[in-house]
């Protein structure tokens, strides 16, 4: 099942840089519309709050977006890039693990300095549960960073190419869950989720680049002897 013994996990990529400067300005115009609470951006979250959570509420959905929204909350986050790391290491992945843990670690990092820069409040009737600023969204980050670890370090080791695809597949739709789920339960607004999103890519792709950069140094010392890059 597993292949691609000699696989590089993460290659130069000439255009990194260009995709890095592109989700930066995205990122910073819609953290300053949010920050500043342009009308447009509260109309658009009105129609998409609408769109998610329908007329009427639903019990059933409720309790299926909780459970989505508690699998996918930071503490589980930290668990699940922990077992991702254990496996990889376990497989002589040891730089692609150590690498995880520093992603969701930095990601996180990276959201709460957001979170209190941009100081947005959460939407009114959100649960007690959900205390904090509301963007971005640290569901979505996390999550987010956690998918992208996988995709890009665990899938691609797969040999069948059909599965990676039926996993890849079914990450995006997961991922997507997790953003209704968030606001379908008053958490966030939309936007706090696209928002996360947006600095998630953004942080990935900086963290990409240091792997490049300095993984072939890393891997010289000892306690990381034998790794796999």
């Amino acid at each position: 099942m597993f292949g691609n013994e000699g696989y590089m996990m993460i290659d130069r990529d000439v255009n990194r840089a260009f995709k890095l400067l592109v989700s930066i300005i995205i990122t910073l115009l819609l953290s300053i519309s949010v920050a500043f609470n342009f009308d447009y951006l509260q109309f658009l979250d009105s129609i998409f709050t609408t769109a998610i959570q329908g007329k009427a509420p639903s019990e059933l959905l409720e309790k299926i977006y909780l459970l989505i929204s508690f699998l996918a909350s930071p503490k589980m986050d930290i668990l699940w890039v922990f077992v991702i790391a254990f496996f990889l290491w376990g497989f002589k992945y040891k730089i692609p693990a150590l690498w995880a843990i520093f992603t969701l670690g930095g990601g996180d990092i990276i959201g709460f300095v957001v979170k209190h820069l941009v100081k947005r409040h959460r939407p009114p009737l959100h649960l007690g549960v959900d205390n904090g600023y509301s963007y971005p969204s640290g569901h979505v980050l996390g999550f987010f960073l956690i998918m992208a670890v996988l995709w890009i370090s665990v899938i691609p080791l797969i040999k069948y190419a059909s599965i990676r695809c039926i996993l890849r597949i079914l990450m995006c739709i997961v991922l997507i869950l997790v953003m209704f789920s968030r606001v379908y339960l008053n958490a966030h607004y939309p936007t706090d989720t696209l928002g996360a999103a947006l600095v998630a890519y953004s942080w990935l792709l900086i963290s990409e680049m240091f792997y490049v950069k300095f993984a072939p140094q890393v891997a010289r010392f000892r306690f990381v002897v034998n790794t796999k890059v």
